[in-house]
């Protein structure tokens, strides 16, 4: 279990944002903004296919605590069936497509007031001279995801 060398995909139009995310501090890496967008597509029931995969980073990078909640989110999509657990590549596979679903949930609730509007529908991008808050507004925007009322309780709920 946990394959290290998948290369992870995301939708090729958010290829720049990750890189924007990730350069003003809110995440150190793109394997932490796929987890919480493929939580966030999953907490809401939402899945979608890849039109335009690009390969965004290798499964090696996916921290054990990330691993452990895509099993957990297979069993339960299996109603506990082990043998969906077998299949690295496959679990990878299903939680791109939640990941792809809950970046657009992320944008839509959050990021979107962050972004630059673009006229030519271009990539979608960070505007900087609103991200200097980013990195705190976003872990206030996971930490009401959670359900969590305050900072402690969700230390407490997810330590």
């Amino acid at each position: 279990m946990r394959d290290g060398d998948i290369r992870v995909k995301t939708e090729a139009k958010y290829k720049e944002l990750y890189k924007d995310v990730k350069e003003h501090g809110a995440i150190t890496d793109s394997h932490e903004l796929f987890f919480a967008c493929a939580c966030i597509g999953f907490a809401r029931g939402q899945r979608k296919p890849l039109e335009r995969p690009d390969e965004r980073f290798w499964s090696n990078t996916i921290s054990a605590t990330e691993w452990s909640c895509y099993y957990a989110m297979m069993m339960q999509l299996s109603e506990f069936d082990l043998s969906v657990l077998v299949d690295d590549k496959e679990v990878m596979a299903v939680m791109q497509e939640y990941s792809n679903a809950g970046l657009e949930l992320f944008i839509e609730d959050f990021l979107g007031s962050y972004m630059l509007r673009r006229a030519d529908g271009g990539e979608p991008q960070l505007d900087p001279s609103c991200a200097k808050t980013l990195p705190k507004d976003f872990l206030y925007y996971i930490l009401e995801q959670s359900g969590a009322n305050s900072w402690e309780a969700f230390q407490e709920r997810y330590s």
